[in-house]
């Protein structure tokens, strides 16, 4: 089967995106690593479009019952090691492949000092920066 590029205008991209009407895409997450329920918003069966963002419509009932559990477990520690169970469902299962990661990188001037950039790639490094 060919594969058929179809440029588009972004509302569309994220319009057919939510609805299901891919075969594949290419976007990409920022800063959504900061917070352990991206995998509810992500993963949970129950969180496909427009309910989150589910959108290969990945289904795991095990997973689900984790992601369940952990969004109201009060013990730190036991909320932990349910997420750990999380990620090692999401890696085997892999329902997303990544193509490439991006590389974070900053240019700046030497005036400019106190840049951390975070894996996460999100922008908010910029309130520490500092001018000399």
């Amino acid at each position: 089967m060919a594969l058929e590029l179809r440029p588009l205008e972004t509302a569309t991209l994220l319009s057919d995106v939510g609805r299901g009407s891919f075969q594949l895409y290419t976007l990409r997450w920022l800063g959504a690593n900061n917070d352990p329920d991206i995998f509810d918003y992500v993963f949970n069966s129950k969180r496909t479009p427009p309910e989150g963002a589910n959108r290969g419509h990945y289904h795991n009932p095990a997973l689900d019952a984790l992601l369940d559990q952990q969004r109201v477990e009060m013990d730190r520690d036991k909320r932990k090691a349910l997420l750990s169970q999380i990620q090692k469902i999401v890696a085997d299962d892999e329902p997303y492949i990544n193509l490439w990661y991006v590389d974070n990188v900053c240019v700046h001037r030497d005036t400019v000092t106190n840049i951390t950039i975070p894996p996460g790639g999100d922008y908010n490094f910029l309130e520490e920066a500092q001018l000399k």
